[in-house]
């Protein structure tokens, strides 16, 4: 299957999957448009995963704990190895006293800067995701970061609180800072 093909079936699906309607019409010829429709239907999946984790974030927050409104909310959108990394961050962040979180945290902006492999089932970009919303000082910036998003397993949103079809199986950097391995190939 060619990569064109590939990408218009992804970029169909997400389309589809994500409440927005019908599937835009096809991209006129030209460089990067095709590109461009793909990273902004992947922003918008993006943007509903953020809004899951800030109502987490925004929970984790007036209850100082982790509530099982937190970890309905993880297991919604994020899955596999990344799910338990999550989960001990949280934990992490609990402990020390949630540190730097903001008393109402807003949501993350997560954006696309670079397409790596894009299929309708495993998708792979880099990412810069701007952390002022949720954290004060410091910890209030820019990262550049990966993500894996897969498609969703509906057991593991019960509630459907994930308004995407989709999951993170990756959401991080290496400890080195180098993009890791892709996984979606």
């Amino acid at each position: 299957m060619s990569k064109r093909l590939l990408t218009t079936l992804a970029l169909t699906l997400l389309v589809s999957c994500t409440g927005g309607g019908a599937a835009p019409p096809p991209a006129p010829e030209g460089a990067g448009s095709e590109e461009e429709a793909t990273v902004n239907t992947l922003n918008q999946v993006l943007a509903g995963l953020d809004g899951v984790m800030g109502d987490l974030q925004r929970i984790l927050v007036q209850e100082r704990r982790i509530t099982p409104e937190v970890t309905d909310r993880l297991h919604a959108i994020y899955t596999g190895p990344e799910l338990l990394n999550q989960i001990d961050a949280f934990r992490t962040d609990v402990a020390n006293g949630l540190v730097g979180y903001r008393a109402t945290p807003g949501n993350r902006v997560t954006t696309v800067s670079r397409l790596i492999t894009v299929s309708p089932v495993c998708t792979f970009v880099e990412v810069t995701r701007d952390y002022s919303p949720i954290t004060e000082g410091q910890a209030a910036r820019l990262a550049k970061l990966y993500v894996v998003l897969v498609t969703k397993h509906e057991d593991d949103d019960a509630r459907q609180l994930n308004p995407t079809p989709w999951a993170m199986l990756y959401d991080g950097v290496q400890e080195d800072g180098s993009q890791p391995e892709d996984v979606c190939r």
